[in-house]
């Protein structure tokens, strides 16, 4: 080969390594993947969970968090043509059918779903139940106790003590109703459920009329209170722990069935018992459902995502602020829910036919204390009258 021939060989060698080591330079560094997660503040992400899901598949869970569930499917409907995340967790009963009618979500069944309550799953597969929640009223035991009397001695005709109550219409006795407080349905969930659960008690006639406003103006004249949270209602006004010698808590409340293991979740040792009894009365079923979000370009890993949101070690975790339980039969529940928690009848919200109508129910209820507070006199009951025939 001529000596001109070789040094041209040598050097179009030593260009391309050259040109491999520059590549290899400017090569992006490889980085780790992420899934969008968006959520609100009201449900309980367990942490430890989503942690585990990273270190087994390397994917980063990013949280984006919302107030409410409405202010987060709200979010999901502005951004629908470009989704703000991959997956949503935390879609309750009220808000499946606008979800759904507006196509916010795409269908997904999960891997392990025959893991599910059944009652739970959708046929559709447009959303996978995480959680439930059963609301009912609570009432703490102690403030309903019967003194002791000996076997000759008549109980005080002036001073008979309340009998706990049994049924959730005895919030609409006077005696009860003054000893009640309610979260706020502005400002809380749970006090939306517990509007769901008076509509339901007394819905609307064939005539158009919806009796239960008046019996909430009824309720807050004789002085059922009104907290503007849940956590207000249960910690500082119901007071679980208070017992009987503080008269100035309530002794009545809407919560959950799995309220009694929530009041013992801060206590560094768990109690022989708690002081709060749940009236298996009118308790409404609400479920929290996930979903991977209509549009998202990583439908992929946010399948994988909702596949871990049933899988033990979340839904072991998954009980949200206001003591739901798992969508799961076979989880061994926490040992606070295990001891406190209550099994009731609760009958699922109809979100097909509350879905449009709940908002028109809070104004209804805004309009209401609007008036009680302006001191406005209630109107008087309508009186029929019937007349002789000619």
């Amino acid at each position: 080969m001529p000596r001109t021939a070789v040094k041209l060989s040598k050097m179009v060698a030593a260009l391309s390594c050259i040109f491999v080591l520059i590549t290899a330079c400017a090569s992006p560094k490889k980085t780790q993947q992420s899934i969008r997660l968006l959520t609100h503040k009201d449900f309980h992400l367990p942490e430890e969970a989503l942690t585990d899901f990273t270190k087994n598949t390397g994917i980063e869970v990013l949280v984006f968090v919302e107030d409410d569930a409405t202010s987060m499917v709200n979010l999901l409907e502005r951004a629908a043509d470009n989704p703000v995340a991959d997956v949503v967790l935390g879609i309750d009963s009220l808000e499946r059918r606008r979800v759904t009618e507006k196509k916010l979500v795409e269908s997904y069944r999960p891997i392990a779903i025959d893991r599910l309550d059944p009652s739970l799953v959708l046929q559709d597969a447009m959303l996978t139940p995480i959680s439930q929640l059963a609301a009912c009223l609570n009432h703490s035991k102690s403030r309903y106790e019967v003194p002791e009397r000996r076997l000759d001695q008549l109980p005080d005709p002036e001073n008979i003590p309340l009998q706990a109550p049994t049924r959730i219409d005895d919030i609409f006795d006077p005696r009860y109703a003054e000893t009640a407080v309610i979260p706020d349905p502005l400002s809380s969930r749970l006090g939306v459920y517990f509007l769901v659960a008076l509509e339901r008690l007394y819905p609307e006639d064939i005539e158009g009329v919806t009796p239960w406003p008046k019996l909430v103006d009824e309720m807050l004249r004789w002085g059922m209170e009104v907290a503007p949270s849940w956590e207000e209602a249960w910690f500082s006004r119901f007071q679980p722990s208070a017992g009987p010698e503080n008269s100035d808590t309530r002794s009545l409340t809407w919560g959950s069935s799995g309220m009694p293991a929530v009041s013992v979740r801060f206590v560094p040792e768990l109690p022989d018992e708690v002081d709060v009894a749940v009236l298996d009365s009118g308790c409404v079923k609400v479920v929290n459902y996930a979903a991977v979000i209509r549009n998202t370009p990583n439908r992929r890993d946010a399948g994988r995502l909702i596949d871990s949101f049933i899988e033990p070690l979340f839904q072991y975790g998954v009980p949200d602020r206001y003591g739901s339980r798992p969508a799961r039969t076979d989880i061994v529940r926490t040992e606070a829910w295990r001891r406190f928690g209550v099994n009731v009848t609760a009958i699922p919200i109809d979100e097909w036919r509350i879905g449009p109508l709940w908002e028109q129910w809070l104004l209804t209820w805004q309009q209401i204390v609007k008036v009680i507070a302006s001191g406005e006199e209630p109107l008087p009951p309508v009186v029929e009258v019937t007349l002789p025939s000619q």
